[in-house]
């Protein structure tokens, strides 16, 4: 049993290595995701806002016209 022990402590440290690894890679992706979803929604707004004034160009073009 005394051979046996310094291989498991070395296993038990390898899992908390592995662990230590998944928790920092699984914060970084959910990290990213909300970074994601915050451009899109910020991406959003500003495409809503050039519709609005490339409809405001539209009929400003049209006024000038008529």
């Amino acid at each position: 049993m005394n051979n046996c022990l310094p291989l498991f402590y070395l296993c038990l440290a390898l899992c908390g290595v592995l662990l230590a690894a998944l928790a920092m890679f699984f914060n970084y992706s959910l990290r990213l995701d909300a970074r994601t979803v915050k451009l899109e929604k910020k991406n959003g707004k500003e495409l809503a806002e050039i519709a609005k004034l490339k409809e405001e160009i539209r009929k400003l073009k049209g006024e000038k016209h008529d």
